[in-house]
């Protein structure tokens, strides 16, 4: 007999009470030195301005909760450059947990942004990923993302240096 599929997470907006989750999946990359150039762990405390600025209708936050009602991923989008003509373009920044990378998550969650950017009046999406993080460039380039800027040797991350791959793609 055969097995029944595992349930796929959910993708729905953040609500306040996922920040802690936000804030842990945020934390978790950071001794890896490849998906974030915070060198300290964030409080919860320190990112409730930056969930507040995430507003739905201009700069939303997802979040993917597994089916016990787990949060293992979070993608959301922020102001590229303050300028008012750069409003229609916007970074993106996507966190999974550990156990959920490879699996297609992360091009689900993509997938979800490039389809509602453009009801947040997104033009462009901008992604910032270190030169070294392969998987993080592939998965751009899988969802039709292109390399539109390289600045080399721009982040030292404990006495090295770092390049960081500027990608995007229009969206609207």
């Amino acid at each position: 007999m055969p097995s029944s599929p595992t349930p796929q997470p959910q993708i729905r907006l953040a609500r306040r009470a996922d920040l802690p989750a936000i804030v842990d999946l945020f934390n978790a990359t950071i001794p890896g030195r490849t998906a974030t150039a915070q060198l300290e762990p964030f409080t919860v405390e320190e990112r409730v301005p930056w969930f507040e600025a995430s507003t739905p209708h201009e700069r939303p936050l997802w979040v993917a909760e597994d089916p016990a009602g787990e949060v293992v991923a979070w993608v959301g989008l922020s102001d590229f450059y303050i300028r008012a003509a750069y409003k229609p373009t916007a970074q993106v920044s996507i966190y999974l947990r550990d156990d959920q990378r490879g699996a297609g998550l992360g091009g689900r969650l993509l997938d979800h942004v490039i389809a509602e950017a453009p009801k947040a009046g997104v033009h462009a999406l901008i992604g910032l990923v270190f030169a070294h993080n392969a998987p993080s460039l592939r998965l751009f380039e899988s969802r039709g993302f292109e390399r539109w800027g390289h600045m080399p040797r721009v982040a030292n991350m404990d006495g090295v240096w770092r390049d960081l791959v500027h990608v995007g793609r229009h969206v609207s």
